[in-house]
């Protein structure tokens, strides 16, 4: 019998854990596995790099006395990770050759990037032994999206056909702009039973070019416009925000009602200055009522100590009325946050909430980059990159399980 690659692979989900099975080896033969794509939109890779980078990742293993690697259960000796790690070899993707992509603008006309296709191939003393092909998804076949354009906000919801009115989420992104990252969170939390909101609030045509003066009122338009949908819980829509989206969302959460959980991936408990580009834009991030709401300045020499220190500097300028907020709100954050200190203020989140239930989840060596299970991070090649990727499992499986149980089960 010859050299067999088994893809077990019954979710075929990117936020779920698959196995890869090499049959018909040598017994105790040395071979080397090669994982390969270059259709792979990754939510932790830079918003200019294509889902055409081409990304590869490699690992050694030893067959056993039937002649078998599982990556399961066989530990990989060489290579890109080492031991037992079954997605391995997806969460050690290298981007070998960076394609630049040029940003879209139009809504109509960003796609999707649902499918992941990748390659494998099998390697004895450099010889090909077997390849093959297979897929990935962002979100299952049966899940339906369209798109919403509003004055200020752009959104694009999915969702499955049912009979029974679903609970909802709404998702939003960090500072870079645009839709594409919220987008993939909300397909994979789609998969889970929700209906999700992906929104851009900057960023795209016809809505403001960059993070400065965005009117709060654009959630408050969401919330409602989700709630009327026909086929939506309305008593269960629940918010996803991470980076400045999370501190839009919190600042939402202290102004408004009807959200019914939260979570806020590497929060802030203040507002900070908005940007126009790369350059402070010297007023708020966000606006209520036609005015700036109170924020925090920008200064270069404050930044670079908090950095050498980690910490940040103790002033209330910015922080927001936290006290307002009422809902059982989960907070994932890092004690190495490398954009700002969502540490000390998720613990200042967590006095102040008045929620009846909290929880953080806190992450030693995985930073501010935090997203769903098994992508890679290239932002954080240097680390430690099991202790990594175990902190991206548990935190999304938190984030799962928060909204499964505020949303769905009470």
């Amino acid at each position: 019998m010859g050299c067999k690659i088994i893809i077990e692979d019954t979710n075929k989900m990117m936020d779920s854990k698959m196995n890869i099975c090499i049959q018909g080896l040598k017994k105790f033969e040395e071979i080397k596995i090669i994982l390969e794509t270059n259709c792979f939109y990754n939510i932790n890779a830079p918003m200019n790099w294509s889902e055409n980078t081409f990304w590869q990742s490699e690992a050694i293993f030893l067959s056993d006395s039937n002649g078998i690697v599982s990556l399961e259960k066989s530990p990989s000796i060489g290579g890109d990770y080492t031991g037992i790690r079954s997605m391995g070899l997806f969460e050690s993707l290298k981007a070998v050759t960076i394609v630049n992509k040029k940003h879209i603008g139009d809504l109509k006309h960003l796609p999707l990037n649902d499918v992941v296709s990748y390659k494998i191939s099998v390697l004895s003393d450099e010889k090909l032994l077997a390849k093959t092909t297979f897929n990935r998804f962002y979100k299952k076949n049966n899940i339906n999206h369209y798109d919403i354009q509003r004055d200020s906000w752009q959104g694009r919801v999915f969702y499955e056909e049912s009979k029974n009115k679903k609970p909802a989420i709404i998702v939003l992104s960090g500072s870079d702009g645009g839709i594409e990252k919220a987008q993939n969170i909300a397909m994979m939390l789609s998969n889970h039973g929700f209906v999700t909101l992906a929104i851009s609030y900057f960023g795209m045509n016809n809505q403001k070019s960059s993070l400065d003066r965005i009117p709060l009122e654009n959630l408050e338009e969401a919330l409602k416009y989700i709630q009327k949908l026909d086929f939506v819980n309305s008593t269960k829509i629940g918010i996803y925000g991470r980076s400045k989206g999370a501190e839009y969302s919190l600042l939402f959460l202290t102004k408004y009602d009807g959200i019914k959980c939260a979570v806020l991936n590497s929060p802030s408990d203040r507002v900070y200055e908005g940007l126009k580009g790369k350059r402070n834009s010297k007023h708020s991030s966000w606006t209520y009522g036609g005015k700036e709401i109170s924020y925090k300045p920008f200064k270069i020499r404050e930044f670079i100590m908090n950095m050498l220190t980690k910490k940040s500097s103790i002033d209330d300028s910015g922080v927001m009325d936290i006290e307002n907020v009422t809902c059982p709100l989960l907070l994932i954050t890092s004690i190495k946050d490398e954009i700002w200190d969502s540490y000390s203020a998720s613990i200042n989140i967590m006095k102040k909430a008045k929620s009846y239930e909290k929880s953080i989840v806190l992450t030693t060596e995985l930073g501010h980059m935090n997203t769903i299970s098994y992508l890679p991070n290239p932002r954080y090649k240097k680390y430690k990159t099991d202790k990594i990727y175990y902190e991206a499992i548990l935190s999304w499986e938190n984030t799962l399980s928060w909204f499964i149980n505020y949303l769905k089960n009470i």
